[in-house]
């Protein structure tokens, strides 16, 4: 994995080295409204980042995280991920999130655009699929400015504070 520059942000490969910092954004409240997060200690989510494979290209799979920093003083503001699964190396799963305060100024949007470019470019993937609730307008919006369809509903797709909750299904292919 890479450092993925962009014109305001750097996403950062996480590992044993900034898991900790990765984990104070967790622990913001607000992230948790629209989607469960570990209730892990911070030893336990280092350990955890520590495990997971670094090699990111193509035939890769795995969960791969990047912390997003922010400016000069790269100040974490949140983190985007892409999942690939075993079976499905054409494809993966993107995630993000960004703390409250540094929401309405499209620096999601930035870095999930980085993102997106890193997993064609560079992993070679066809296809991408995103997930959001219904109600998380913001989300929803910001997949659509990216070039992302809303393909369906995925029903009790996913849990929030212990309730199986329906949540939208999102895709995008790779340019020809």
């Amino acid at each position: 994995m890479r450092t993925i520059p962009t014109q305001r942000l750097r996403l950062v490969p996480v590992d044993r080295s900034n898991a900790q910092a990765l984990w104070r954004v967790m622990q913001s409240t607000e992230l948790r409204t629209y989607q469960d997060l570990p209730t892990m200690d911070c030893a336990q989510f280092v350990t955890l980042m520590s495990s997971r494979g670094s090699r990111f290209g193509p035939g890769c799979s795995g969960r791969f995280e990047w912390l997003i920093e922010h400016g000069e003083a790269r100040v974490p503001i949140g983190w985007v991920s892409l999942r690939i699964g075993e079976r499905s190396g054409e494809s993966g799963e993107i995630g993000y999130s960004v703390l409250a305060e540094h929401r309405g100024k499209g620096l999601a949007t930035e870095a999930v655009r980085a993102l997106v470019g890193e997993a064609f470019d560079e992993g070679k993937l066809r296809a991408l699929r995103a997930y959001c609730l219904p109600e998380n307008q913001a989300s929803r919006e910001l997949l659509r400015r990216i070039g992302f369809r809303e393909d369906g509903v995925l029903k009790h797709g996913a849990s929030l504070r212990g309730r199986a909750v329906d949540v939208l299904t999102f895709a995008l292919e790779a340019p020809r």
